[in-house]
């Protein structure tokens, strides 16, 4: 009888075993896109703190350029989206263990993402611009970019903006993924002498900050740098995925609702077409930059 029973779980460990053999095998075959399809979820790392891309309205509902963008595609894929609001360094550590699908804070397609990602076609345009203090005490002026070095900037951990700050022998002062105003009051305060980043992105935010925080004395610098595209970072495991995306965010520069997404957050602007006039700006090359 003790025999009889001890072949019965043979049999059944070995079923369970082809069973979890089929299982993982079949796991392993998905293509990133019947993966997520199969779940009926994007996972979206997002920062949540940046506006007008990613951020929290007088509502508290996650909201803007990206996240109106993403919603979009959702609903042309017939899929949820699950935002997970993460900095920088964390968003790209997430996308290496699998915990999210994509992640997107107006990144750049750099060759190092491109040899690493899957990078989606680009969904917005733009050019590098810089906060710096009202009074002009930041002292960062110079169009060929030569004034940064020793100044104090402002960013995240592994923005590409931080990346040409360092390059150019600026010091960095690194924050979390903290909202506009922390970043914008500490140069106000002269913590930090300017913020590197987006420039449409940061015409809008020092408009909203400076006029809900009167106290908070910046603005933009005149000189641009870099010209920019933003594009979705994703897994490099197979082209499933980013094929999809790439189809939908085709779809909605044809037929005009990316177009309308960007004049709703960047003041009527569309910033769906590459820029026009930006040869003679100057551009930092920061490959190889960790």
């Amino acid at each position: 009888m003790f025999k009889k029973v001890l072949a019965s779980l043979a049999v059944l460990s070995s079923v369970a075993l082809v069973a979890c053999s089929n299982g993982s095998s079949k796991s392993a075959n998905q293509s990133e896109w019947d993966r997520v399809k199969e779940a009926g979820v994007l996972r979206v790392a997002t920062p949540g703190t940046l506006y007008p891309t990613s951020f929290h309205n007088d509502k508290d509902q996650l909201v803007g350029y990206e996240i109106d963008m993403l919603n979009e595609i959702g609903k042309r894929l017939d899929i949820k989206i699950d935002y997970q609001e993460i900095g920088v360094a964390e968003a790209f550590t997430s996308l290496d263990s699998g915990k999210v699908d994509i992640t997107v804070n107006n990144f750049d397609p750099t060759e190092e993402r491109k040899e690493k990602y899957n990078i989606s076609d680009a969904y917005k345009y733009s050019v590098g611009g810089m906060i710096v203090r009202e009074d002009g005490s930041s002292n960062i002026t110079k169009a060929d970019l030569s004034d940064w070095k020793g100044k104090k900037a402002g960013g995240g951990a592994g923005t590409q903006f931080m990346k040409i700050a360092e390059k150019l022998g600026a010091e960095p002062v690194i924050y979390d993924n903290v909202t506009n105003d922390v970043y914008l009051r500490d140069v106000s305060t002269g913590r930090t002498d300017f913020i590197p980043n987006d420039y449409y992105t940061q015409v809008i935010a020092v408009k909203l900050i400076t006029e809900k925080f009167p106290d908070i004395k910046v603005k933009m610098g005149n000189v641009k740098y870099n010209p920019s595209s933003s594009v979705i970072i994703m897994s490099k495991k197979d082209t499933s995925l980013k094929d999809k995306i790439d189809g939908v965010i085709k779809e909605m520069k044809k037929d005009g609702m990316l177009k309308a997404i960007s004049e709703k957050y960047y003041a009527g602007q569309d910033l769906t077409e590459p820029l026009k006039d930006v040869k003679d700006i100057p551009v930092v090359d920061t490959s190889g930059k960790k």
